[in-house]
C-alpha cells in the first residue's frame, strides 16, 4: 500500500486590474496567468493552476523552479497597480 505525501511550497502571486476583471500571474511559474471577477477569486485561481503546475512536474519528474521551492520569490517589475500575495501551497506527491 503506497500513501501520498504532501509538499508545501510558498509562491508569489501578483494580481492587477484588468479591465472590469482582475489578472493573476505566478512569476515563478513561466506561463501561469489566470483570471477572476474578483481578485480573491483571481487569487484562488492562480493557487488552484499553481498546485496543478507544481504537482505535474513532480508527476513527469521535470525540475522545480527553485524560486518556486520552498520560498518565496519577490516579483520584479510588477505593475504599480498590482499587489502580490503569498500564497502556501500544498501538493501532493504520488
Amino acid at each position: 500500500m503506497t500513501s501520498k505525501m504532501r509538499v508545501e511550497f510558498q509562491v508569489d502571486i501578483v494580481v492587477e486590474p484588468d479591465g472590469d476583471q482582475f489578472h493573476a500571474y505566478c512569476p515563478a511559474l513561466k506561463g501561469l496567468h489566470v483570471d477572476g471577477a474578483t481578485e480573491d477569486e483571481a487569487v484562488r485561481n492562480a493557487v488552484n493552476a499553481a498546485e496543478a503546475y507544481l504537482e505535474s512536474l513532480i508527476k513527469h519528474k521535470e525540475p522545480i523552479p527553485i524560486s518556486a521551492s520552498p520560498g518565496s520569490l519577490a516579483p520584479s517589475a510588477a505593475p504599480t497597480n498590482a499587489r502580490t500575495r503569498t500564497e502556501r501551497l500544498d501538493v501532493k506527491v504520488a
